[in-house]
């Protein structure tokens, strides 16, 4: 038996029968890196508006709820872009060092379908309470309450919002049902069994 790692990783990388060839594989492992820091980049980018935004409603909005609702989403837009990168970020092929080109593109997809499967704890939860206590001021105020839309459009706006929440919680899972059977793959090339 030989003991060293680097032999051990080369003879683990070289090409198992029935499977994609390694330049392939590694294509591919340069490709979702690619697609993850973009997504991130996206994020990262609407987090800087979401706090622009929400900063400004912080002075400008007439109630108190609605600017401690502002201050809240200010805070979750600073707390779930940092949840992202340190549950989610991309990480280059190169990285991968020794390791076997599978083992290092396994381990990636099964970082990234855990980070989408558990999105609603670290990423939409911390939003809530800020937008309910937002939607909570909306009647509260007399000059908003006159001048504002009728109870039924806020009603509306309210069921739409969380409309679009359950959304986005819903495609994170398909992407993360996605990602595991990629993972299966994998594991079916590689003989590893989960």
């Amino acid at each position: 038996m030989n003991s060293d790692p680097v032999k051990q990783a080369w003879q683990s990388s070289v090409e198992i029968a029935g499977a994609p060839p390694l330049e392939e594989v590694r294509k591919g492992a340069d490709k979702f890196y690619r697609y993850v820091k973009w997504r991130n980049i996206v994020e990262y980018v609407a987090c800087v508006l979401v706090i622009v935004v929400f900063t400004i409603y912080i002075f400008t909005m007439p109630h108190v709820l609605h600017k401690v609702g502002s201050a809240m989403v200010v805070a979750a837009a600073i707390y779930a872009p940092w949840q992202l990168h340190r549950r989610a970020s991309a990480v280059p092929p190169e990285m991968a060092g020794a390791m076997p080109i599978y083992a290092f593109v396994r381990g990636q997809l099964v970082r990234q379908r855990d980070a989408l499967r558990g999105i609603f704890w670290w990423y939409i939860l911390p939003f809530l309470p800020g937008i309910a206590l937002i939607f909570a001021g909306n009647g509260l105020h007399p000059e908003t309450e006159a001048a504002g839309p009728p109870h039924w459009v806020r009603w509306l706006a309210f069921a739409g919002v969380f409309s679009i929440i359950g959304f986005i919680w819903w495609l994170n899972q398909i992407g993360a049902r996605r990602l595991q059977k990629r993972i299966d793959e994998i594991d079916a090339l590689t003989g590893r069994n989960g």
